[in-house]
């Protein structure tokens, strides 16, 4: 069958065969922790065969499996109903069995509260619990005893179905998020075509909607004066959201003398100019990141000026730029409307001015600043006295670029011959469209010699190459001024008033509203039968919570469900020995604790929840509102009890934000290893660990990111994304009550990574291929980035990612298809896999995109699931899914959990003094794991110039790249169609992770 779409103005075809092969490539070559597949799937083969030392299984577990198995018997009973009687009755003796151990189980706990002394409201919950389960054990027991009477099929199927709805709510499956393939988690934002203003008046309503400070004083090119005392009140002089004085703020003012001139001059000379529109950093972060939007780069030229005694404020309106001035500074482009786009993709209204057919000048809104200075007659050389406002524009710039190196053209590469090799090695089904045994070890052989080939080129020719010669160099065209010019370097169009802050509508803000699900469950809340707000709900600022460590964990809603939980823990030993694993618990009766949700920034609560259930269900919904774009929403289904640390990217992750983190890590570490206890809590421990491995995920994205954008010839930014990295609770419910709680490991959701990108020379292809590109790496990296920081050479730990399962499949030889709107019908019916997914698979083609999905499930260290990929195969934006519905991966093994997961657990719920459950010893392992995972990172960060080290890295980085972007367009040019591009990028991804590690810079 072939057939033929319409793709960014060329058409594509292509055959099943071409489809299958390029789908397996893609699954080819992942790795964990370095190692190669073929390695990963050995160490699987052994973890399956090795079931020895897992737990066994509570009697409510084993129920809650005899219950499925006797559903499925049920679903499909066959023809001899005699047998099938004969089972049932047997099962029954089961039920019977389990029934009396669960109940020996409730006197257990009984005796257990009676012991601890717990108030009379956890007995009533218990009585409570126990009169629903004996109602409910009851009607189950009727229920088979009455299927296994009936002789004649009709009876039969009467009561089956009778049992059958009572057996739905015995056990109450997981709440699942369904993706909205119109807002996959990776994507691009499309141009905003917005005009700017042209009026006063249409700034001046903005403004004066916001009831900021304004000053309507009218403002001209040249700068004009005022009296000498100060009409407009200190308001300039004050600390605003943007504008804090942080002790950094204050040391750099210091550092350039306080003297306006110098302040200007550094900030026009350091800040990488970005093209998004709104507050996003505030002055601390710019400070921090070296990059900001105008808005970003004003409030940290305004809080130099302020912190130096000098009144400073904004100023906003519109600019007309010549176009190949605006080419230069948002990115050395070629074509004019990509330049233009690429502004508009950040949100920056744009036009064009055109004349005489063609592009010659745009227009934009745009931010600078005015400052109150001593202007006569120095012109600010000397401050003195301040007499004049002037206006500075800190981030108007024009770069000097440097090309990268051509290495395809200097060491060619024969993508054709590899292409050939595996299309003829591996196995391919032509009338289904799969194939699957992509030769790995050849493909890996061919890369390594390549990259030979590359070095002996560089050792010849090019031995003290740098980064910047490798991947081309950006600087800004130093201004040194020994004077304010007072003037703008473009003619304003319009000019709005003047604000001392920014109106709360040109902010970037994020929303967190956690709601109780189980509201209308009459078992959800057994104390209360009152209807409850269980909202919590709390909105900041970007410029609020950029760089700030951000958590939602639970803690005991009362002293009474605060003094169940500490019964469960075991009493300090009396003579001061570390308290062992196998003394605490590996499960909690969920049914007899309340907890409420606590959201905090920087380990202060900011906003709390009411009660749930602990096991209970929360909804987690998250907005994003951007000035231009208008609000997206992220929501999670999360079980009451899992800790979630919550990581921003404001654009870039700062080494400081690092620097800070691992500094917090080594003094828990240090007072956990001398037993002081002192203002030491669960975010210090619990939040810190997840804060910084979401933290570093999105520094090692953005590095990869800015590495393959530059090979690509394509300009990307990261625009303000998250990224979550959580503990996770096992819950088992019987008739709709959690029963028990107990750890269920760790787990990466990248949901919201968010980016503008644009090819120099208006290619859309290239746009394409950087997406998938990026989407593969970000993906790769959720397995990646918590295996880097939690493993030790002694204790491995393994994650799996969609990349991970996908490549897995392959390696099994799961077959791997790609469906669309064509074979959708065909394919769905022949997967293997949970039904959920299926249900995501249809929705996400009948609204025109690309699945890749293996035929079934895979094994890895106890977790089966699948991964698949959603992609729009018209910009290449994607989800990058596992089993669960999750954007990202789950911790599957780890050496070090027998003792890690169960005391995170724990501390991750309780508020009692850490010493009663933390033995030094295995926290304090746990901490130097990491710590040496972190330094990892930091050992890579170089100030200003990289090491020739990395520079040899990203010589080999560059080949690697030359092989993608020649081998990819074998494929976008002939029988071969844009959805099979994603199949080609792990074997690169994987390349660029063996060769770069954790790098990323503030620079280069």
């Amino acid at each position: 069958m072939i057939f033929k779409r319409k793709f960014g103005g060329y058409m594509f075809s292509r055959t099943l065969k071409n489809i299958a092969f390029v789908t397996v490539l893609f699954f080819s070559w992942t790795s964990a922790g370095g190692a190669t597949l073929a390695h990963a799937v050995s160490i699987n083969s052994q973890q399956v065969t090795n079931t020895s030392g897992q737990p066994e299984t509570s009697p409510e577990e084993q129920l809650a499996t005899l219950i499925a198995e006797i559903e499925t018997t049920l679903a499909d009973p066959g023809d001899d109903l005699k047998q099938v009687r004969k089972d049932l009755r047997e099962k029954l003796k089961e039920v019977d069995r389990l029934d009396r151990e669960i109940r020996q189980g409730f006197d257990k706990t009984h005796q257990k509260l009676f012991q601890a002394g717990v108030d009379e409201t956890i007995f009533q919950r218990h009585e409570r619990f126990i009169a629903t389960y004996e109602n409910n054990i009851a009607e189950l027991k009727q229920n088979i005893q009455e299927l296994t009477t009936p002789t004649d099929r009709s009876n039969f199927s009467l009561a089956a179905e009778t049992a059958m709805t009572h057996f739905k709510k015995a056990i109450t499956p997981k709440r699942y998020q369904q993706l909205d393939p119109e807002n996959l988690p990776h994507r691009l934002l499309k141009p905003l075509y917005k005009e700017p203003r042209m009026k006063r008046e249409e700034f001046d309503q903005e403004l004066n909607q916001a009831k900021t400070s304004l000053i309507n004083q009218r403002h001209i090119l040249l700068a004009s004066t005022d009296p000498v005392e100060n009409p407009f009140g200190p308001i300039e002089l004050s600390e605003t959201i943007e504008v804090q004085f942080t002790q950094d703020i204050q040391a750099k003012a210091a550092e350039l003398n306080h003297d306006p001139v110098q302040i200007y001059n550094w900030v026009r000379n350091n800040i990488e100019f970005v093209p998004t529109w709104g507050s996003i950093q505030g002055a601390q972060m710019t400070l921090e990141t070296g990059q900001g939007n105008a808005f970003d780069t004003a409030s940290l030229l305004i809080a130099l000026l302020r912190t130096s005694g000098i009144k400073a404020r904004y100023v906003m309106g519109t600019v007309e730029l010549p176009i190949d001035k605006i080419m230069n500074w948002v990115g050395d482009f070629s074509d004019p409307l990509a330049a233009l786009d690429f502004m508009s993709s950040g949100g920056v209204p744009t036009k064009g001015l055109v004349s005489d057919g063609k592009i010659v000048a745009a227009r934009i809104e745009h931010v600078w600043v005015e400052a109150f200075v001593d202007y006569i007659p120095s012109r600010g050389a000397k401050h003195l006295q301040a007499d004049t406002w002037i206006d500075l524009d800190p981030s108007f710039k024009q770069y000097d670029y440097t090309s990268a190196m051509d290495i395809q053209a200097a060491v060619p590469f024969d993508g054709q011959a590899l292409l050939d090799h595996i299309q003829a090695t591996a196995t391919i089904n032509e009338e289904q469209g799969y194939a699957t045994g992509v030769d790995s070890l050849y493909l890996q052989q061919t890369m390594q010699d390549y990259q030979a080939e590359v070095e002996a080129y560089f050792e010849q020719n090019h031995p003290d190459a740098t980064v910047g010669d490798v991947l081309g160099k950006k600087g800004v065209v130093i201004e040194e001024s020994s004077f304010l010019l007072g003037t703008l370097p473009y003619r304003t169009a319009v000019v709005g008033q003047a604000f001392s802050d920014i109106p709360d509508s040109l902010r970037h803000k994020v929303t967190f509203v956690v709601e109780n699900e189980e509201a209308d469950d009459p078992y959800a809340d057994l104390d209360d039968t009152e209807t409850q707000d269980l909202t919590l709900r709390l909105t900041k600022s970007w410029p609020e919570l950029a760089g700030k460590k951000i958590t939602l964990s639970y803690s005991p809603a009362t002293a009474s469900d605060e003094a169940v939980l500490e019964s469960y823990l075991p009493e300090p030993h009396a003579d001061g020995t570390p308290i062992e694993i196998d003394e605490l618990p590996t499960k909690l009766p969920a049914y007899l604790i309340n907890v409420i949700p606590e959201l905090k920034i920087d380990g202060e609560i900011v906003a709390s929840g009411e009660p749930v259930g602990l096991g209970g269900t929360n909804s987690f919904t998250m907005s994003f509102r951007d000035p231009g774009y208008g609000s997206s929403n992220v929501s999670n289904y999360i079980n009451a009890g899992e800790y979630q640390a919550i990581g921003l990217n404001p654009g870039r992750i700062s080494k400081e934000q690092l620097e800070a983190l691992k500094t917090n890590l080594e003094t828990t570490k240090t007072k956990l290893e001398t037993q002081d206890f002192t203002n030491l809590d669960k975010d210090d421990l619990i939040g810190d660990l997840l804060y910084a491995t979401a933290i570093s995920y999105h520094a090692e994205l953005g590095a990869f990111n800015f590495i393959t954008s530059k090979a690509m010839g394509v300009n990307a930014l990261t625009l303000p994304s998250e990224t979550i990295f959580a503990t996770k609770l096992q819950v088992l419910t019987l008739w709709g009550i959690p029963r028990f709680v107990k750890p269920g490991g760790l787990n990466m959701d990248a949901d919201y990574l968010m980016q503008a990108a644009k090819a120099k020379n208006g290619d859309n292809d290239q746009v394409k291929q950087y997406m998938l590109s990026s989407g593969m790496t970000s993906s790769a990296l959720e397995h990646e980035v918590p295996e880097q920081l939690f493993s030790t050479e002694e204790s491995p730990a393994y994650a799996i990612s969609t990349v991970k399962a996908l490549a897995l499949a392959n390696e099994q030889n799961i077959p791997i298809y790609t469906i669309d709107q064509d074979n959708l019908s065909t394919i769905l019916p022949e997967l293997q896999i949970g039904s959920q997914v299926k249900t995501d698979i249809q929705n996400a083609v009948n609204a025109g995109k690309v699945v890749t999905v293996s035929r079934s499930n895979i094994s890895f260290y106890g977790w089966t699931g699948c991964g698949y990929i959603i992609t729009d195969p018209e910009t290449g934006a994607g989800a990058y899914m596992i089993s669960g519905g999750s954007s990202g991966s789950i911790f599957v093994y780890m050496a070090l959990a027998s003792f890690i997961i169960p005391v995170v657990f724990l501390v991750a719920l309780t508020t009692a003094p850490l010493a009663l459950i933390l033995g030094v010893a295995l926290i304090g392992y746990a901490l130097r794991s990491y710590l040496s995972g972190i330094n990892s990172y930091l050992d890579k960060v170089e100030a200003g110039e990289m090491s020739q080290e990395m520079a040899d890295k990203l010589i080999k980085t560059r080949s690697i790249l030359t092989i993608f972007t020649n081998f990819v367009p074998i494929f976008i040019g002939r029988e071969s169609e844009f959805n099979a591009l994603p199949k080609i990028l792990i074997p690169f991804t994987q390349i660029l992770f063996d060769l770069l590690g954790p790098f990323f810079s503030d620079k280069i």
